[in-house]
């Protein structure tokens, strides 16, 4: 029962645990007038990263592209769809 009971309250807990977070660090960034640059500190730079928030004058780079893949020629097709040759 008293397993149960503390389960209930860190499920309770945690989102207002997470709210307050969000209050906390928005209110910091706002006075600093840093939410446009880098997280001004760990705190902010969590709470930016749980939001998923992009300031405008941080650019991730691109994702690496994958090389396109090789297509066989004819031939190379032939023989392997009709196997080794004896």
């Amino acid at each position: 029962m008293i397993v149960l009971l503390a389960l209930a309250a860190v499920v309770v807990a945690a989102p207002i645990a997470a709210a307050l977070l969000v209050s906390l660090a928005s209110l910091r960034e706002d006075a600093r007038h840093s939410l446009g640059g880098k997280a001004p500190s760990r705190m902010a730079s969590a709470v930016r990263r749980l939001l998923s928030v992009q300031p405008r004058g941080v650019v991730r780079r691109p994702a690496r592209r994958l090389p396109e893949p090789r297509v066989p020629a004819d031939k190379e097709l032939s023989d392997w769809l009709s196997g080794p040759r004896v």
